[in-house]
């Protein structure tokens, strides 16, 4: 079968039925958003520590939602492996974002409720392995936690709009970011 071909025949069996709560909706964004935090934490390669600071500060910006989602408090204890290094954590957290990516296709695809049981947990494990990079490279997570908020002040003021989102005064935001970083 050439690629043509294929293209045309597998469209038909292509969902075009969507199914999204306002809570899944949330979910998803929350899901997309850690593995798009994460490509940018890789890109990072530990050589920009305020960029490093601002990324898992992104990062627990949308834990926060599945936090909220599911009544699940930032974990104040880290994953058991402590020899791992900052790649491996990295992957770690993509590839259970990527279960949690998966929960989200099946719901919003086939209609397949999301397991929350699951999704919880799975979030929590990428809680902790987050928390886990954070005391290894010497950060303080309330200090990323109010860096991060400082930045979206500069950023929306107390609203989010698209328009101030796409035009980003990122001298400025880079300045808050530079004051607020710190390192245990």
């Amino acid at each position: 079968m050439k690629w043509n071909e294929y293209k045309e025949l597998s469209e038909k069996t292509l969902s075009q039925e969507f199914f999204m709560t306002k809570k899944d909706e949330l979910l998803l964004h929350a899901v997309m958003g850690v593995l798009t935090e994460m490509e940018e934490l890789m890109e990072n390669n530990d050589e920009d520590e305020v960029n490093l600071f601002e990324e898992v500060g992104d990062v627990t910006w949308y834990l926060a939602i599945i936090g909220r989602e599911y009544d699940i408090p930032f974990p104040t204890f880290m994953c058991h492996d402590y020899m791992i290094t900052n790649q491996e954590m990295v992957l770690q957290i993509v590839r259970k974002s990527c279960l949690l990516l998966d929960f989200m296709k099946k719901k919003l695809y086939y209609n397949k409720p999301i397991d929350d049981k699951m999704f919880k947990e799975i979030s929590i494990d990428i809680m902790e392995v987050l928390h886990t990079y954070v005391s290894k490279n010497n950060l303080n997570i309330e200090d990323i936690y109010q860096n991060n908020i400082d930045k979206l002040r500069a950023r929306y003021g107390e609203k989010f709009t698209s328009e101030r989102a796409i035009n980003r005064d990122l001298d400025t935001e880079r300045k808050i970011l530079e004051g607020g970083h710190k390192s245990n």
